[in-house]
């Protein structure tokens, strides 16, 4: 059988490996042990692992970047993501502005393309602000690309 591709949203990471008193704690550890049970081909964006050396919590930080080094398939680096946009005659600034016109983060920005870019079938998150609560207007941006749908999900979702 096949494994869905997946790219993980470091919230989920770190709400499981960290946050203790998180309510959403549970949902996250149990996505990480089927994670860690290989049933899921995880791709992740290279940019996530410099972004946690950059934290002042090693001992998570050093977490989070070893279960993304033992879990991840294939990491893509930005420069993937732009030329991936340039051969379908994307302008890269363009669709990011469109998107960040919503409200998303620049690094949700990078993890919606990164998606689209490796064919990944679900961005699973428990960011509802900024990711899953916006859905339907990163797709109606996307396709107007000719680009296809993202299934942004949470945890317990997939």
């Amino acid at each position: 059988m096949e494994r869905k591709r997946i790219l993980i949203d470091l919230d989920v990471v770190t709400v499981a490996l960290w946050d203790k008193r998180d309510e959403r704690r549970n949902v996250a550890l149990n996505f990480i042990e089927r994670i860690n049970n290989k049933e899921f081909e995880v791709i992740t964006l290279s940019s996530t692992l410099n972004l946690v050396d950059k934290w002042r919590h090693l001992t998570l930080g050093n977490s989070i970047k070893q279960f993304y080094i033992e879990n991840t398939s294939h990491f893509i680096d930005e420069i993937e993501i732009l030329e991936y946009l340039q051969r379908h005659k994307i302008s890269s600034n363009q669709i990011i502005d469109e998107i960040l016109s919503y409200n998303i983060k620049r690094e949700d920005v990078m993890l919606i393309l990164a998606c689209i870019s490796t064919k990944v079938k679900f961005l699973v998150t428990l960011n509802r602000k900024h990711l899953k609560g916006k859905v339907k207007e990163i797709n109606k941006v996307i396709n107007n690309y000719k680009l296809p749908d993202i299934n942004i999900v949470y945890p317990n979702e997939i």
